[in-house]
């Protein structure tokens, strides 16, 4: 996502082995012209990938996927489902940069195996959704217009898509999806249950990375000035700055908040600002042209006093703009070179030489020669045997990672009920799903502060929030120990400890150390134990 997408999306906001397979499983020969039979110089898991049409809407409107079978047949009873955020971002992010069979050479298209691929850990489904995103299509005009169709859509298409699999049918699923998949998965999770009379689907947990499931005060507003108190040597914020968000949180009243989201358990709900910020996407669009231009909106303060004018009397964000004054100042700091060089709202502790994965994606899945291996172009005649070296008449798509139409059209219409208000505690205590919430430390466009104050908010199985603050640490090799470490081994799990956790009536939270926004791009192998010993773990 590039910086024109950032600022839509806070402005709107409320973001070669041997493979082994199941030898019991019988493959309905009606998928056959799915399979993957190779890409260029990689081996693969048995997958099959291509396009799908949306039932009941108009014809145009199809979603990409790419299925991947277990590789190893203990876990034959999972089916993960991976979806990107943005809204608008393509699912082969992930596959690509972590929790996939194959992920980038560094800084090259070059592909290498992933020791700590999720497909050693269940059947994995890679969708593009809602339509038009990475390699899907859409009629047009374009047809989601907003959550509710995206929603409606989804479904439509996952129930078609068991019936083409229907060896899946009955597997385990498990939804997991990192930023804007925070808004999909629970509506996607309540149309399944909802469903289940007509079609029955073995929905077992959904898990939220770095995700939107609170309104926009609490994700961003309210708590950005403790991450970067939090953050303050990272991010190279004086004191003298740092002073002026204090004193902002007291003028706001998140003071308050703050205080109350850390009572374990809380004594009550908590008050949190509608939208302080007034940050709604059709207002940016006109103080584009209206203050910007004509210089009475600064977007670039530097200074202390230009700092609190921003937040408290700004023309360009309303009253009380900390999340959009923080941005702001830290992004200008940056360029100027007084701040952190390269800053990334995604993760700070990113520098300069950070490779950014999504140009390496817009190239490689923009080749010809991949777009045939994955069902989406023909093969020439007499080419089957090597389809990597196909020759095609048709022209490839120009693959784009992220569809900014997509992200404009959709965070311009209503914007969705945050999901921590009724959808996920309707999930967890009515309908018995296992949520999992998780959080990298550095990612600054979804605060872990946010996250936290959210769930301290929600209410489920009779109870708000938790009990006790999560504090129990886990490990990169074991994400949920059932027991501290004894005095012999406790310096040993001191250095592969991997943040802290905790876990209530059905809802866990885990908080990942050194990692931002995408924390399996960081931590591959502590998300490999993560989903092993809580997502599919029975």
């Amino acid at each position: 996502m590039n910086i024109a997408a950032i600022h839509t999306f806070i402005y709107s906001l409320w973001a070669v082995p041997t493979f082994l397979v199941p030898q019991t499983v019988r493959i309905s020969p009606s998928i056959s012209q799915y399979e993957v039979h190779s890409l260029p110089k990689i081996s693969l898991p048995l997958s099959w990938a291509g396009r799908l049409p949306v039932p009941e809407t108009p014809p145009g409107n199809s979603l990409f996927f790419w299925l991947f079978e277990a590789e190893d047949p203990t876990y034959d009873e999972n089916l993960i489902i991976w979806f990107n955020g943005g809204p608008g971002c393509s699912s082969l992010i992930g596959l690509t940069t972590g929790n996939g069979p194959i992920s980038f050479d560094g800084n090259s298209t070059r592909l290498l195996q992933n020791p700590h691929s999720w497909t050693k850990l269940g059947h994995v489904l890679y969708v593009d959704q809602p339509a038009g995103t990475g390699y899907s299509t859409a009629s047009n005009p374009y047809p989601v217009l907003d959550n509710d169709h995206v929603a409606s859509d989804f479904y439509k298409w996952l129930r078609s898509f068991f019936t083409l699999f229907p060896h899946l049918h009955s597997k385990r699923v498990h939804m997991i999806g990192e930023s804007w998949a925070g808004i999909y998965i629970p509506y996607f999770a309540s149309a399944i249950v909802q469903g289940q009379d007509s079609f029955p689907i073995n929905l077992q947990s959904i898990t939220i990375g770095d995700g939107t499931i609170g309104n926009a005060a609490a994700m961003s507003t309210v708590t950005i000035g403790s991450f970067m108190r939090s953050q303050q040597d990272i991010l190279h914020i004086p004191n003298e700055i740092m002073s002026i968000f204090t004193e902002a949180e007291e003028t706001c009243g998140f003071d308050q908040v703050l205080e109350a989201a850390n009572q374990y358990p809380p004594k009550g709900k908590i008050r949190i600002p509608g939208n302080p910020e007034n940050r709604n996407y059709k207002r940016h669009q006109d103080l584009e042209v209206r203050n910007i231009v004509d210089g009475t909106c600064n977007i670039e303060p530097t200074t202390p006093d230009m700092v609190k004018a921003s937040i408290l009397d700004s023309t360009c964000y309303g009253p009380c703009a900390t999340f959009a004054t923080a941005f702001d100042y830290l992004g200008a700091m940056s360029a100027s070179g007084a701040g952190k060089p390269c800053y990334d709202v995604y993760d700070t502790q990113n520098d300069c030489d950070t490779v950014e994965p999504l140009d390496l994606l817009a190239s490689y899945f923009s080749r010809t020669d991949v777009q045939v291996a994955l069902n989406l172009l023909p093969a020439t005649a007499g080419e089957d045997s090597d389809r990597r070296k196909a020759s095609t008449p048709h022209p490839p798509v120009n693959f784009a990672p992220c569809n900014s139409t997509i992200l404009t059209t959709l965070l311009s219409g209503p914007s969705p009920v945050a999901p921590a208000y009724s959808l996920l505690p309707d999930l967890v205590t009515t309908y018995n799903i296992s949520l999992h919430i998780y959080s990298g430390e550095n990612d600054f466009l979804l605060n872990h502060f946010g996250t936290e104050l959210s769930l301290q908010n929600m209410t489920w199985n009779a109870a708000q929030g938790f009990s006790q603050k999560p504090h129990r640490p886990f490990y990169s090799d074991d994400a949920a120990p059932a027991h501290a470490c004894g005095q012999d081994n406790a310096t040993e799990r001191r250095d592969l400890e991997a943040g802290v956790w905790g876990s209530e009536r059905g809802v866990s939270y885990h908080l990942f150390w050194g990692a931002g926004h995408s924390v399996f791009g960081k931590k591959p192998r502590e998300m490999f134990s993560y989903m092993r010993d809580v997502v599919v773990h029975q």
